[in-house]
């Protein structure tokens, strides 16, 4: 008979034993953390519930900037029906909630008084804009919650200041110099166009960004102020508006196929320089479509004069009232 060595019989019978044993417990979570992140946060809640109003004296103290910035605040001296303080004046509860915990804290943090007021800064920013748009409903804001800002998660807050203006007219509360460059400081790739050849009351501040966009929203594409692109740009340059007896096509779609709106290193902010903006649609031969189109090549030269710029001859290029203008000439 052959010999078992020892020491696999030791290994099988421990084997043998752990396989009969019974199956250990799955270690238990201690639902101490969570059961007190639960109660803190329904504490928190329950606590802002007790919270009642005591006016904008009792900021006075501890806000003393705020205080002071709030007399020269266009929201100071506002009126607002549905003012929770009871008053009609737009006071710093109006904005921030009943604020007699958050006093009565004294500027402990660990007090859970001290966190029932609302910072608009902290709070996401749909909540934070929630608050704004209590007051703040006209028809300037009527598509905010469909506009582009609003779904990227842009608040109220980071475009405008609560107490205080960087802007010189403050009407606003923008939290720039101005509103151009306010958009600016996102719109980064404007900023390099407009400081190409631009529209020119731009640079010079005759206009704004906000003259051809809503920042809060609309219809149009882009949060325009017009329905269309055409609209818009027609609502300013209403000789280009028509109706012609003879439409350019791509004129009458868009006037963005030519134009690039915030400015470009072209001409008359063109996309792209002439004759080569025309030659994108007009690539029929005989008539000099580029400057080798001919077979002629000693006519090399009246064909660079007549490619050197479309509009030379066809002058009305948005459009022709005359009987004989059907290729845009006069």
């Amino acid at each position: 008979m052959r010999r078992v060595p020892w020491h696999l019989l030791f290994v099988t019978g421990a084997a043998v034993v752990l396989a009969s044993a019974p199956a250990a417990a799955p270690a238990k979570t201690d639902p101490a953390p969570v059961q007190q992140a639960q109660a803190s946060s329904s504490d928190q809640a329950a606590v802002a519930g007790h919270a009642t109003y005591v006016g904008m004296e009792a900021c006075k103290d501890c806000h003393e900037d705020q205080f002071k910035s709030w007399e020269h605040n266009p929201h100071h001296g506002s009126q607002n029906d549905s003012n929770p303080t009871g008053k009609k004046e737009v006071e710093c509860e109006s904005c921030h909630g009943p604020g007699s915990l958050h006093v009565e804290a004294g500027g402990d943090k660990d007090n859970p008084g001290f966190h029932t007021i609302r910072n608009l800064k902290t709070m996401k920013p749909d909540a934070s804009s929630e608050v704004c748009a209590t007051c703040h409903r006209t028809a300037e804001q009527f598509h905010w919650k469909s506009s582009t800002h609003a779904r990227n998660r842009v608040a109220c807050v980071d475009c405008h200041a609560v107490h205080s203006s960087k802007d010189p007219g403050g009407q606003n509360l923008l939290q720039a110099t101005g509103t151009s460059e306010l958009c600016l400081r996102c719109h980064t790739d404007k900023r390099s166009q407009v400081a190409h050849v631009s529209h020119m009351p731009v640079p010079e501040g005759g206009i704004t960004c906000a003259d051809c966009h809503n920042p809060h929203g609309s219809p149009g594409p882009h949060m325009i102020r017009g329905a269309s692109n055409n609209e818009l740009c027609e609502s300013c340059h209403m000789d280009k508006r028509g109706p012609f007896l003879w439409e350019h096509p791509p004129v009458r779609e868009d006037c963005l196929n030519c134009h690039e709106p915030h400015g470009s290193n072209n001409d008359k902010m063109l996309v792209t320089k002439r004759p080569f903006l025309c030659q994108r649609c007009h690539i029929a031969t005989r008539h000099p479509s580029t400057l080798y189109d001919l077979p002629d090549l000693t006519a090399s030269n009246r064909t660079r004069i007549v490619d050197r710029g479309c509009v030379n001859c066809h002058t009305q290029i948005h459009g022709s009232n005359h009987p004989s203008g059907e290729t845009l000439l006069r």
